[in-house]
């Protein structure tokens, strides 16, 4: 017969839930934060409970980078998380969510985001949309800071055709300066159309004017089209 293990076993923390058992890689997320999160944000128990999964098999050090951030979004779109995917703009999304500015997401401010992209009010998402224009975040938006994110518009409905149809080869060079030429044109025309008093900026009154029309840009190669969307819908 063996040695009978006389090691007392450490009592299993009641206030935790193991997702990922067995992997190093992957914590425990604490019951308490879900309840928190809960009320403050719109997602109910169980979606709380699937963002958390997904959070921490891409997570390091309970953390995201911009690479396993559009991975951890990929992976709830296909759960069922609507909303998260088929945007220009994931860049800006990362660096909103980012609060703290360390170039990484946590928990809170993944789980609190995404809560507004998938299930925030049309208000909630109008304002998340003009923070993302708003790159300085001074209250409000430049005609060139329109133009660049119509620039990663333009380049991501090119970059999605590009995708399909293997017989055109367009460079990188290419994408980019034929996007910036619709861009120009784009935010010339919209900011003209919005810029009523000529202030040389958007407010977010002007902005929603905008974003309330549902604005989306066309991208066209060879007879294919890529509609994007121009805000958080």
């Amino acid at each position: 017969m063996g040695k009978a293990n006389s090691k007392a076993k450490t009592p299993r923390d009641p206030s935790a839930v193991d997702l990922h058992a067995g992997n190093q890689k992957h914590g425990a997320v604490d019951t308490s934060l879900i309840k928190k999160l809960q009320a403050e944000t719109h997602f109910d128990t169980n979606e709380l409970k699937k963002v958390f999964e997904v959070f921490n098999s891409f997570a390091i050090d309970a953390k995201l980078d911009r690479a396993s951030f559009t991975l951890a979004l990929a992976k709830l779109d296909e759960s069922g998380f609507k909303g998260l995917t088929g945007t220009p703009f994931a860049h800006r999304l990362f660096e909103m969510l980012d609060s703290n500015r360390d170039n990484t997401v946590d928990t809170t401010e993944f789980a609190s985001g995404l809560s507004l992209l998938c299930k925030g009010t049309i208000e909630e998402k109008l304002e998340l949309s003009f923070r993302a224009y708003d790159y300085d975040g001074n209250g409000f938006i430049t005609k060139e800071e329109l133009r660049t994110m119509f620039i990663h518009a333009w380049m991501y409905g090119f970059k999605a055709l590009t995708a399909v149809d293997e017989a055109e080869e367009l460079s990188a060079e290419d994408l980019q300066e034929f996007s910036e030429e619709m861009a120009t044109l784009f935010a010339d025309n919209t900011f003209q159309a919005l810029d009523t008093q000529g202030a040389g900026q958007l407010s977010l009154d002007n902005f929603k004017q905008f974003a309330l029309a549902e604005p989306k840009i066309t991208a066209t190669l060879n007879g294919t089209k890529k509609e994007v969307v121009l805000a958080f819908a």
